[in-house]
């Protein structure tokens, strides 16, 4: 089952490598992150992204494909429980120095055809005032499985992603 899902960190200052990948996560309450877009490629999610004002999405640049659709006011991607929006891009903004192959730069601008309507469920992401520092509490939010149905993991067994 594909869920909204927050993880908590605290902000360090050595950098990690590509590999790294963030655990125990738990759930979001429902629309908590109302910010939280997925983007979708042929009707299959693709990545997560985030709205950044009626009109504009900001995600990664390795996640431009020629079909995507962004859908608002998620957050359990399997199924439709009212209050989602389905729109299409209508321009693609890769940074003008993203490198494939090394993922710098790894930004880019989607402009929606029709802005979002914005509600509880679906709003900008309040963006920061100032740089975090190390040893900050910070929470990240994405679209993750809560068990990947293996033996030994944990999470709801039935959930399959």
């Amino acid at each position: 089952m594909w869920l909204l899902l927050t993880f908590s960190f605290l902000l360090t200052s050595a950098a990690r490598d590509d590999t790294d990948k963030m655990l125990g996560g738990e759930e979001c309450e429902p629309h908590s992150q109302p910010w939280q877009v997925a983007l979708f490629e042929r009707g299959r999610f693709n990545c997560g992204a985030s709205l950044i004002s009626a009109h504009w999405v900001l995600s990664a640049a390795h996640c431009q494909t020629r079909s995507l659709r962004v859908r608002l006011g998620e957050h359990n991607l399997r199924k439709r429980d009212g209050p989602e929006q389905l729109r299409t891009v209508a321009r693609i903004i890769p940074h003008p120095r993203y490198e494939a192959r090394s993922h710098r730069h790894d930004v880019m601008l989607l402009r929606l055809t029709r802005p979002a309507r914005l509600s509880r469920q679906a709003r900008p992401v309040a963006l920061p005032t100032r740089c975090p520092q190390p040893g900050e509490a910070c929470v990240v939010s994405g679209w993750g499985l809560v068990s990947d149905d293996k033996p030994g993991t944990k999470g709801i067994p039935e959930s399959q992603g």
